[in-house]
């Protein structure tokens, strides 16, 4: 081929390689265009349907709220605070009591059983007595708490009745309580600790606010000193059965920080012996560190051994969100006083161990809740051990 058209030939595969290229390049461009376009459809239609979600949410609450209001138009609350109320309890007669102490927990299924409301729906006996199918016995001694908590709370003094007036915890007594849904109104949060550093402020049926009081710390390592609570476990006489915890929920409000979990100590002046830290070796215990986003579990037999970390690198961070804990005692055993304890976050990380938990009543180190924080945790859905009475 001569030289001209061998030239020409080249031009021309040059052009059509460059054509080509091109071509390439334009598909690929209209490719990614068509991506970018369904990716923004796809993102225009999620919000559409959230959108769409939103205004039938919207929608179901003002139809739910709409026929509440309907439903207590038709069913008013006609009873009022003064009222006497005869009760036929398990055939016992001639009970009279005062509707108000009946409501004294508003968020009660007793309160609301006895709100007035109800009173033509209820079951009566011949001579029109309000019939409570329960054990005489048991719903007297909750009739005399309330009494008595109604007097203190009239007196000027609080309503909380001390401690060592509150009814004895039995297996029929607190069955009785957690059908009305009264057990943390009858024994309530009773979180103690050293005087003076802290307080502790119900803020709503069953939930607690405790707030540190202690000194800021003197320490070159900025920690901060830090209020310690245990919630002991409930018993009138020696060697009777005891009321405990199975559950309990704390969280710490966004800049608290602190421990949290089941510690095994002495009952005995347990608030000043907690109140020095747990830092060091714990034994049989469980507990979460805000500040070291970790969980420790029981240290090994060897003296002064620290520790073991059982999670750790855990998602907390207390100076952006409040950090919520679910601590668990599950009523399972593994040789016969071991029980698993836990610890729970609200990412569903859950961290388990067996402890002993020796129930002998001559035994006076407990696996107790406890807390120590710094700054405002709130303490609610309180669970007790009631099978174990």
């Amino acid at each position: 081929m001569p030289p001209k058209e061998k030239r020409k030939a080249a031009s021309d595969q040059e052009a059509d390689q460059l054509t080509t290229k091109k071509s390439r390049a334009d598909q690929q461009s209209s490719s990614e265009t068509t991506s970018s376009n369904n990716i923004t459809d796809v993102v225009s239609h999620l919000h559409n349907l959230l959108q769409t979600k939103e205004t039938e949410l919207k929608e179901r609450e003002a139809e739910f709220n709409r026929r509440v209001k309907s439903f207590e138009a038709a069913h008013p609350s006609i009873g009022s605070d003064t009222d006497v109320i005869q009760l036929n309890v398990g055939g016992r007669t001639n009970i009279a009591v005062l509707r108000n102490t009946l409501t004294q927990f508003e968020d009660s299924m007793l309160a609301a059983k006895f709100s007035g409301r109800w009173d033509d729906s209820m079951e009566k006996d011949r001579d029109g007595n309000v019939f409570v199918e329960e054990d005489p016995d048991n719903f007297a001694m909750l009739i005399k708490f309330l009494r008595l908590r109604m007097k203190l709370h009239r007196g000027g003094g609080g309503s909380s009745v001390p401690e060592r007036h509150r009814p004895k915890p039995t297996y029929e007594f607190c069955s009785m309580l957690e059908y009305y849904n009264l057990m943390q109104g009858v024994y309530g949060h009773n979180w103690v600790g050293a005087k003076d550093t802290f307080t502790c402020e119900e803020v709503a049926y069953g939930i607690v606010s405790l707030c540190s009081q202690v000194s800021p710390s003197n320490n070159d390592d900025s920690t901060p000193n830090l209020a310690a609570v245990v919630y002991p476990h409930r018993s009138n006489d020696v060697g009777s059965p005891e009321l405990k915890l199975l559950e309990f929920t704390v969280e710490f409000e966004k800049g608290a920080t602190g421990i949290v979990g089941w510690i095994h100590c002495s009952d005995k002046g347990v608030e000043t012996r907690i109140s020095n830290g747990i830092k060091g070796s714990q034994a049989n215990s469980i507990f979460l560190s805000i500040a070291e986003r970790k969980v420790f579990g029981p240290r090994s037999n060897r003296s002064g051994a620290p520790n073991n970390i059982l999670c750790e690198n855990l998602r907390i961070d207390n100076s952006e969100a409040a950090t919520k804990v679910v601590c668990r005692r599950s009523g399972g055993t593994q040789h016969n006083t071991q029980r698993k304890h836990s610890v729970e976050l609200e990412d569903g990380t859950n961290v388990e161990t067996f402890l002993n938990d020796d129930p002998r009543p001559d035994n006076v180190y407990r696996l107790l809740p406890f807390i120590l924080f710094s700054g405002k945790v709130t303490v609610s859905d309180l669970k007790y051990a009631i099978d174990e009475l």
